[in-house]
């Protein structure tokens, strides 16, 4: 499992599951770019109640778009 950020890349599985709640590929790659580059965590290690990147995505990822879609 890849504990750095910088060399992450989210599953298939983790995108398709994003997919079924909804978010699209536009949504999905701001997700990715958000956490890459402006999270100021480099280690997944230091993200707490978390132990991948892609359960850290998946939750992120569909919780952003559950809100931007409460807000149109």
């Amino acid at each position: 499992m890849t504990k750095l950020l910088s060399e992450w890349t989210p599953s298939q599985a983790a995108i398709d599951l994003v997919k079924l709640n909804g978010a699209d590929d536009n949504h999905i790659v701001n997700t990715v770019d958000y956490l890459k580059n402006e999270m100021n965590v480099k280690n997944i290690d230091d993200v707490e109640g978390y132990d991948n990147w892609d359960s850290l995505f998946i939750i992120f990822c569909i919780k952003a778009y559950k809100n931007s879609s409460d807000q149109v």
